[in-house]
């Protein structure tokens, strides 16, 4: 029986190629593994950095709804005793005019999610409810900045220059006694006080939404372990 020429060298390079193609394959499989481990291990410590994130938000939220609660009842006795203006000692109309002007607003701690928007990080949140939860929130976020930034315009273009021109800063003594009387300065008083109340109702929503979302990373978290 004779041999075919050449056989014993196709079979031996085929094997050889069904052997790179077989390391090639396992190879691109742990590729992918550690790939999955590593982009598992980052998105637990985004997790946690975002559970911290949002339980300084909570902190600070309860100081602002504090503070700005505290404005609304300040705001509220002064509108009771503004036709008085004229005759209250310089240090009543000192706080009296710097009382709408005064704030205490909230700013997110959302550096944790921004770098997971600018890495492209973002994608590797599995879980779709603390996705959800916290996109949810970054549109509360942007409503309240929103917020504010209105009621700063609003100071910056009526009350601040009337303010400018009927108030003495450096004596603390009114320099218009008709003030009290002017319309668009009552009204301001009021405004801010509709204007916090309304801030302050966002601040707790977003209080509330902070809150769920903590408990579902912990329970995310806790379910990895």
């Amino acid at each position: 029986m004779f041999k075919v020429p050449g056989k014993s060298r196709q079979t031996s390079l085929l094997v050889e190629i069904l052997m790179i193609i077989i390391g090639i394959n396992v190879a691109l499989w742990f590729e992918g593994w550690f790939q999955d481990l590593r982009d598992a291990e980052t998105e637990e410590q985004y997790l946690v950095d975002l559970r911290e994130d949002l339980r300084i938000d909570l902190s600070n939220l309860d100081s602002a709804i504090e503070w700005n609660t505290a404005k609304i009842s300040s705001l509220r006795d002064i509108v009771s005793r503004l036709d008085k203006l004229v005759d209250a000692p310089p240090e009543e109309q000192t706080q009296v005019f710097f009382a709408p002007s005064g704030y205490g607003f909230f700013q997110p701690s959302d550096f944790t999610y921004h770098s997971m928007q600018d890495s492209g990080d973002f994608r590797l949140i599995s879980n779709v409810g603390i996705k959800k939860g916290i996109l949810k929130l970054e549109r509360r976020h942007k409503e309240i900045a929103l917020i504010q930034n209105n009621f700063l315009q609003a100071l910056d273009d009526s009350y601040i220059p009337l303010m400018m021109r009927s108030f003495d800063i450096t004596t603390g003594q009114l320099t218009d006694p008709e003030i009290a009387h002017d319309q668009l300065f009552k009204n301001f008083f009021v405004y801010t006080i509709q204007d916090t109340e309304m801030m302050i109702s966002h601040y707790e929503r977003i209080r509330s939404q902070s809150t769920e979302l903590i408990e579902a990373i912990d329970r995310e978290l806790s379910d990895r372990r």
